[in-house]
């Protein structure tokens, strides 16, 4: 097992399984906090799962696979922490959305993270890359596996990313395809795909 792969199931399972844990105790902290502050607090933690969100959705990523891992489940716990902090919000819609979907979420992480682990382990094990190379102008090109001898489908994902500018910490997807059973191997998909103009 590679380093990688090790420190993506501590990460997931970090996760799953500290947040029944650190959401409560972080909603609880934030409720100590004077009103001023409290409000801040709030906004701060409804901001981290957005601004997440936002990165992906724009394709913007970190060079280095933990840290986009410790990023997700950073914004998770804010969520969820958020949501639990519903239970005690003037806005009764919040109270009624917000709250029961906190008892859901850590339902499921506990689930998740316990008799659900190993899903867990195969869901990770397929972000986890299988091959990855530096190309030329900084590029980068990253190979993931999905299914596997339980399923009747197959293949490898192929993300190629260029640096940002004037960003060194972070990196655009550039390129993003999917092969269903290829015929290549993973170095292979990265090299046919080298050639292909940044967007």
């Amino acid at each position: 097992m590679s380093a990688t792969t090790s420190s993506a199931f501590a990460i997931a399972f970090t996760a799953l399984l500290g947040a029944p844990v650190a959401a409560p105790l972080l909603a609880r902290l934030a409720m100590r906090l004077p009103r001023a502050l409290q409000t801040r607090a709030y906004l701060a933690l409804a901001g981290v799962p957005l601004a997440v969100a936002a990165m992906s959705w724009g394709g913007l990523s970190s060079p280095t696979y933990q840290v986009n891992a410790v990023a997700l489940l950073t914004a998770f716990w804010a969520f969820l922490t958020l949501a639990v902090s519903a239970f005690r919000f003037e806005s009764r819609w919040l109270r009624y959305t917000l709250g029961p979907l906190s008892i859901l979420l850590l339902a499921l992480s506990l689930f998740a993270g316990t008799l659900g682990g190993l899903g867990t382990v195969f869901i990770v094990g397929d972000t986890v890359p299988v091959f990855t190379t530096t190309q030329a102008q900084g590029r980068h090109c990253e190979v993931t596996s999905y299914g596997n001898a339980t399923t009747d489908f197959g293949g490898h994902r192929v993300v190629i990313t260029a640096p940002v500018p004037l960003l060194p910490f972070l990196e655009r997807t550039v390129i993003d395809q999917t092969f269903e059973k290829p015929q290549q191997t993973p170095a292979q998909l990265c090299q046919g795909l080298a050639a292909s103009p940044s967007p």
